[in-house]
């Protein structure tokens, strides 16, 4: 017959569980990662509290029923049957850990291998495995496992015991809670600072981390004597390609070109996303001429077509490198001065280029002239000229033509080339254009009521960028309005390449335009596309021979025959026609010859402020030549 536990035996008893609790704690306070805390307290179980086997299982979530041993320490064969007993699931054959993770509460038992018919081998007094303790472990709530100490005992854990040993559990439950919270913090810093210094799409270092990638590497390359190349390259069509078929497929070109990038410039290079369409690679201690290799094999990587959704889609590239320290300093000028040459190798088409100190000079210029034109515009320092358009047999005038001209306070004259390149590019052309076509309709009015006699229509220069205003009709018609001319007084004029951009919508306003009453005229024509499908669709009035073939003609046969072929050309379709540029008595004889009506240019008269222009006309006759047949 078992005898009872003594009271000493109960308050040694206690007295184990309580060092397991105190150096299991010790151990909570500097656990820093899940398992190794979980063996510890194990291992603390039989070699500081002295019992004989002490393991821990978590629920496993795939499988309700399974529980997956996590750590242990102990007799080994003693684990293996707790183990192997806690797999037997069934109403007679529950176990005391299975218990205990299922119901969330505490159990004590009688281990299956503590009976009579088992025995394990050559073990000790000591050691055996008499009863048994399970206690649940919770974090947020929930049972992820429980911890089974055996103790040599039978009838084991007292009161006193249970107590200590749940505060145990409790413990090590927080501990692992504690763990896990700090490795989910761990990561979600970690997955921050990924997201904060490397893009989400190519993985590779993004914006952010160029800046302190640059400095790094310049600081580097400074401290070894070594040249630093920055090549920043721009995709061309992804927006396109976006707009047609969606940000997806635009997003699978940019990860497989990132991959491109890395497989040919190698581990001795960086690759970085800069944002959008763009990429940098930092190459050190490369010549020009390796830099100039490296880039073409780039640029045709990039041509290459990219299959992406059962399409097969080509898109091209083009980049701009800058050289450290020749070129600049620091990171911020040498991205800068990456991006000038990018820009001015995309100005000519595809390709790559070194980086000039000019393209500086030329950027401040420009800024300069964006800054004053925009005060210029504002202040009303802006001037229209006025250049007659003669008729060539009679040498009367038949119309003219409204030149914008600037004449800075600081900078003197400024070419319209110069200045009209700037206007469009910093979105300045509507409201320029604008103020050109009511400055002209004022002085229309003007020269109206001054008695100034005004033979046919007043020629506008339209930019591309005004016809891009989706209210750009609706602003000439409100123009038109206030200041009382007819839409029959004016003609607009416009390139061949406003035509080339959106065909259907161009098509839809020049009708409009037409319909109104506007003539419409194509300037420089036969230095563009030129298309006879334009000229036969568009509902064009007159062609405008462009000077450079006017300037040459004389001397150049291929010249003369493009003239020629022009005006045969208008001449079939019902199209009038004006040659620009004639500033000779032979020239307009020539055009004169070859069928040529209308001319205006520096023979007849050079532009004028309108002022001047009022005097002419006031002060002289229609006539600007000598009828042809008497100059003859």
């Amino acid at each position: 017959m078992q005898q009872s536990p003594t009271l000493e035996d109960e308050l040694k008893r206690a007295h184990r569980a309580l060092r397991l609790l105190s150096a299991s704690n010790r151990t909570l306070l500097r656990a820093s990662d899940e398992t190794t805390l979980l063996h510890d307290v194990c291992r603390i179980a039989v070699e500081v509290g002295g019992y004989a086997l002490s393991w821990i299982g978590y629920t496993e979530q795939d499988n309700e029923a399974g529980i997956l041993p996590v750590a242990y320490y102990g007799n080994d064969d003693a684990f293996q049957k707790a183990v192997d007993r806690s797999k037997v699931i069934g109403e007679h054959h529950q176990c005391a850990i299975t218990t205990a993770i299922q119901t969330g509460t505490m159990q004590l038992g009688q281990p299956l291998f503590a009976s009579p018919s088992f025995k394990l081998p050559k073990e000790p007094p000591q050691r055996s495995c008499q009863s048994a303790i399970a206690l649940p472990l919770r974090v947020d709530a929930e049972v992820i496992g429980a911890l089974a100490i055996y103790a040599p005992e039978a009838d084991s854990f007292n009161d006193d015991e249970v107590r200590l040993l749940d505060e145990l559990a409790s413990d090590l439950s927080f501990g692992i809670a504690t763990i896990r919270l700090r490795k989910a913090h761990e990561r979600a810093n970690a997955r921050n600072h990924h997201l904060a210094y490397y893009d989400a799409l190519t993985n590779l270092p993004n914006r952010n981390y160029l800046s302190e990638l640059l400095r790094d590497t310049l600081d580097e390359a400074s401290k070894k004597g070594r040249q630093l190349a920055l090549m920043l390259l721009d995709l061309n069509y992804l927006r396109e390609i976006n707009e047609s078929y969606g940000h997806g497929t635009g997003d699978q070109i940019l990860v497989q070109v990132a991959q491109k990038l890395g497989e040919l410039v190698g581990e001795e290079s960086i690759v970085a996303r800069f944002g959008g369409d763009d990429f940098i690679i930092l190459c050190e201690d490369a010549g020009q001429e390796r830099l100039a290799e490296l880039a073409k094999h780039l640029l045709a990587a990039i041509r290459q077509p990219f299959s992406v959704n059962n399409r097969i889609i080509s898109i091209g590239g083009s980049i701009g490198i800058a050289l450290y320290p020749h070129d600049a300093a620091n990171p911020g000028d040498l991205l800068s001065r990456a991006d000038l040459a990018m820009a001015k190798v995309k100005e000519s088409g595809n390709g790559y280029c070194f980086y000039q100190s000019e393209m500086t000079e030329q950027l401040s210029r420009k800024l300069e002239l964006a800054h004053r034109l925009e005060s210029a515009l504002s202040a009303d320092l802006l001037q229209l000229f006025y250049q007659p358009k003669v008729e060539l047999y009679a040498g009367q005038i038949v119309g003219a033509e409204a030149l914008l001209r600037w004449n800075d306070p600081v900078l003197g004259w400024v070419s319209p080339e110069e200045f009209i390149a700037v206007a469009e590019e910093r979105g300045l052309m509507t409201e320029i254009g604008e103020w050109v076509l009511r400055t002209a309709c004022q002085h229309l009015t003007q020269w109206k009521q001054q008695g100034v006699k005004c033979y046919g229509r007043m020629a506008i220069n339209v930019s591309p960028r005004q016809l891009e205003d989706p209210y750009y009709v609706e602003r000439v018609v409100r123009v038109l309005e206030e200041t009382g001319v007819s839409p029959a007084c004016i003609e607009l004029e416009l390139t061949e390449s406003c035509l080339m951009k959106d065909p259907e919508r161009m098509f839809a306003i020049l009708a409009e335009l037409r319909w109104l009453g506007f003539s419409i005229a194509l300037d420089d024509f036969g230095t563009g596309y030129s298309s006879l499908a334009y000229l036969k669709r568009f509902p064009i009035d007159t062609l405008k021979i462009d000077q450079a073939f006017v300037r040459n003609m004389l001397n150049d046969n291929n010249d003369r025959a493009i003239i020629a072929t022009i005006l045969a050309m208008a001449q079939q379709l019902g199209l009038q026609t004006v040659a620009e540029g004639v500033e000779t008595e032979d020239q307009r004889h020539a055009l004169l010859h070859l069928g040529c009506v209308i001319a205006q240019g520096y023979y007849f008269c050079r532009p004028q402020p309108a002022a001047e222009y009022t005097e002419m006309r006031l002060t002289r006759s229609s006539m600007l030549a000598e009828p042809f047949a008497r100059a003859a």
